[in-house]
């Protein structure tokens, strides 16, 4: 576990799970970027519409976290050292808030978000190895596959308040690293997705339908794993296991019923991106 990397000048520390996520949107946001260009979208709006939804979807995050656990004051939903435990409340309101930046920039909902899709997975396998260093979202106590987190982790203070180890133990008991199995997650549905967004035909909104599917049941069975305390409760599961499951469910129906998959219309062939200088030739 590294909470904190490395300290700059003067002493400012840089927090590995800060870090991590700085380089887990940049890379999700280049790969979309890359995907819409593909699909005929000006880069203009599309690093416009990208800035919004990564905007919202953090402080998205931030908000479902305070709903979950009302920890977090004002200032500390906009901090990044602090764990990333609700990537549903991030994929949500971004999702959210895509619908409103594709209508103000006149830009195909379902075509934009269908190349956003692969980014998201991207991110989130990238996102949860800042997890793993901060040393939240761990998994049960495990000799043969668990690892021990030090003094002070996650990890470490739940099992000090639940009486399994005693304050002066210098690390926890051994436990699922649940994170890594996450992260490997999102780099496999990555796979999946770009492989999906390549084939021509498919009715738009396949990809992000198909992300939702699949990343709702895998959360849902990662979350069996889990049993790091304040992951909250909703309907008798832990919130992200419902989440995932309610979302998994209306993309099935979105992607099935004829009717609604109708709504969608086709994805279009693949284009090549403009070229940055208008496609003017030189004299």
């Amino acid at each position: 576990m590294y909470p904190v990397l490395f300290y700059l000048p003067g002493g400012l520390p840089v927090f590995g799970y800060g870090l991590v996520l700085g380089c887990a949107l940049a890379l999700a946001a280049h790969l979309g970027a890359y995907l819409a260009e593909r699909s005929g979208i000006p880069r203009s709006k599309v690093w416009t519409f990208a800035l919004i939804v990564i905007a919202v979807g953090f402080l998205g995050g931030r908000i479902h976290e305070l709903i979950i656990q009302h920890a977090l004051t004002g200032a500390e939903l906009l901090q990044l050292q602090h764990s990333g435990r609700t990537a549903y409340g991030g994929f949500l309101f971004a999702t959210a808030s895509a619908v409103i930046a594709s209508y103000a920039l006149k830009i195909p909902f379902w075509k934009i978000v269908d190349a956003a899709a692969p980014g998201m997975a991207l991110g989130l396998g990238v996102a949860r190895i800042g997890c793993f260093l901060f040393g939240c979202d761990y998994g049960f106590i495990s000799d043969r596959w668990g690892l021990a987190f030090p003094y002070g982790s996650p990890a470490w203070y739940d099992q000090v308040q639940a009486g399994m180890i005693p304050a002066e133990a210098s690390s926890s008991l051994p436990v699922f690293p649940a994170q890594l199995l996450a992260s490997v997650v999102g780099f496999v549905l990555c796979g999946v997705l770009l492989r999906v967004w390549y084939r021509r035909p498919r009715r738009a909104g396949t990809v992000l339908l198909l992300f939702f599917l699949l990343y709702g049941l895998a959360r849902a069975g990662l979350e069996q794993l889990r049993v790091d305390a304040g992951r909250g409760e909703l309907l008798g599961l832990s919130t992200s296991t419902t989440i995932g499951l309610v979302t998994a469910a209306i993309a099935v129906a979105l992607l099935l019923i004829p009717q609604l998959a109708r709504l969608r219309g086709d994805a279009g062939p693949i284009v090549d991106p403009p070229p940055e200088d208008g496609g003017k030739k030189a004299d």
